[in-house]
């Protein structure tokens, strides 16, 4: 009886024709994850940037109706009294109740050294990705953040008499 020649395995062709496939949608892949990443972080800034508005929006009513304390505490103040003045020293409190006490990080840097909030901003220094910037005087705060490349997130939140 004679043998048949039968060839197993797979052609050269069969394999670069599989390989080909395998770039095409790697690449197709890559370019959709960056653009989901993007968009996350940016969602993710503008959601902290209006929970921290909401926040102080709230605080500030708390206070103007005479019950309890602010949910932050600090130095200034007694210890975060509705009484407290309101200035830069009431904005560090802030401050490092948004990075120590709701635990918020940058989105678009997680390193521990871009930290997410500041209560000044250094003459020359720029706004960086999502960074939450918390100016207070008088009658109000001011909360400012960046998201994307271009776009400045600003809202004035004022106290309650």
């Amino acid at each position: 009886m004679k043998k048949l020649n039968v060839k197993k395995g797979f052609s050269l062709i069969e394999l670069l024709v599989v390989i080909a496939i395998i770039g095409i949608l790697s690449a197709v892949g890559i370019t959709a994850y960056t653009g989901y990443t993007a968009s996350a972080k940016e969602q993710a800034a503008r959601t902290q940037f209006s929970q921290l508005v909401s926040l102080m929006n709230a605080e500030f009513a708390k206070c103007g109706l005479g019950s309890g304390n602010y949910a932050w505490v600090g130095t200034h103040g007694t210890n975060g009294a509705c009484d407290a003045t309101v200035n830069a020293a009431f904005a560090t409190m802030v401050t490092a109740y948004v990075k120590d006490g709701l635990g918020y990080k940058n989105p678009y840097n997680q390193s521990a050294t871009d930290h997410v909030a500041t209560a000044t901003l250094a003459t020359g220094t720029s706004y960086k990705d999502g960074n939450i910037q918390i100016t207070c005087a008088a009658s109000g705060c001011t909360i400012k953040q960046k998201v994307k490349d271009d776009t400045l997130l600003s809202q004035n939140v004022s106290k309650a008499n």
